[in-house]
């Protein structure tokens, strides 16, 4: 309930204290200089805990907010929650406008970071800046839908760098070549298998980290990565070069690939001559060549798990050839 109070101060002027009080939720009140502005206030922190958007009722901070809502969302970003938490997390959600979080996004962009897992010092990008502007607005959205805990998203009104172009670097015939040799050369005697391992299988290279022996059947040669980039499980082929080199390998650990090969593969890749390639342009070189052998859509994205057509549109220049030989044999004898 919702009340206005008439008071008098000691020096003779008159103010209004608004009192909110709902059932379940702590009191409030607060002294204003006109009737209107007391009614007001109280009319939108009623109407608010009563409808159970109880920001303004209960001043929750951002930093509360992420640990109610960050277990619910799917596959949250640490590096951007950490960032928030860090500059917003004592701010009340009332508190938090489109200004707040453009101000951020200006300082983000461009500020020296180290990049996935603390690498190298560099200047972070567009892109990143995105993705923690995204995952500020699904924490929003989330609590505006299921918690009720604000009114709005301010993320909606805040403009977002644009989205990073697609990178479709794949290894040639001779550059896969140089690149394998180059592996079968290294002093570490993980890195061949891994490597063939995911240029095979379009992998991530997390989701090969993580493998288990439990997930991997090679009598009947196929692999199960239970939890990917996208929340769902994914199962793959492997081929019979990959589990022959799997059926040699030790099982002293739960993992199929208990290593890092991080240093092995910079090495392999200098040796081998590649030039701007990268450990992930694997999972491309694999999709590519799928691609370029007739594989259509849908193949290709179940392979590699992709929960949309959208991201195999990056190979759509590479059938070509298999499209004009589809036209000439179905549409060729047309005149």
């Amino acid at each position: 309930m919702a009340t206005v109070i008439r008071r008098r101060a000691r020096d003779g002027s008159v103010n209004w204290q608004a009192q909110v009080r709902v059932q379940g939720y702590p009191s409030h009140s607060r002294t204003f200089a006109t009737k209107r502005e007391a009614e007001s206030w109280a009319s939108r922190v009623q109407n608010a805990a009563e409808g159970r958007t109880l920001a303004v009722s209960r001043g929750m901070t951002v930093a509360e907010l992420i640990d109610e809502g960050k277990p619910r969302l799917r596959n949250p970003m640490e590096a951007a929650f950490t960032y928030w938490r860090a500059h917003l997390g004592t701010l009340r959600l009332v508190d938090v406008t489109p200004n707040v979080i453009a101000t951020h996004r200006d300082r983000l962009h461009g500020a020296s970071c180290r990049g996935h897992n603390h690498k190298k010092l560099k200047p972070r990008s567009a892109a990143t800046v995105r993705n923690y502007m995204v995952e500020l607005s699904r924490l929003f959205a989330l609590a505006v839908k299921e918690l009720r805990v604000m009114d709005s998203n301010p993320c909606g009104n805040v403009r977002k760098p644009a989205a990073s172009q697609w990178r479709v670097r794949f290894l040639s015939d001779d550059e896969r070549v140089a690149l394998l040799a180059a592996c079968k050369a290294s002093d570490s005697k993980d890195l061949y298998a891994f490597v063939l391992f995911c240029l095979t299988t379009g992998c991530r290279k997390g989701e090969a980290s993580a493998l288990l022996w439990s997930n991997v059947n090679l009598a009947r040669r196929w692999s199960v990565f239970p939890t990917t980039k996208n929340g769902d499980a994914r199962g793959v082929p492997l081929t019979p070069a990959v589990a022959d080199l799997l059926r040699q390998r030790g099982r002293d650990d739960a993992r199929v690939f208990p290593v890092d090969i991080t240093k092995a593969w910079h090495t392999a890749v200098a040796a081998a001559g590649l030039a701007d390639f990268r450990f992930h342009d694997l999972r491309h070189t694999c999709g590519s060549a799928l691609t370029m052998n007739g594989a259509n859509a849908i193949e290709v994205a179940t392979l590699l798990g992709h929960k949309t057509l959208d991201m195999v549109k990056r190979y759509s220049h590479l059938s070509n050839a298999h499209t004009s030989s589809l036209v000439d044999r179905v549409m060729g004898s047309v005149e």
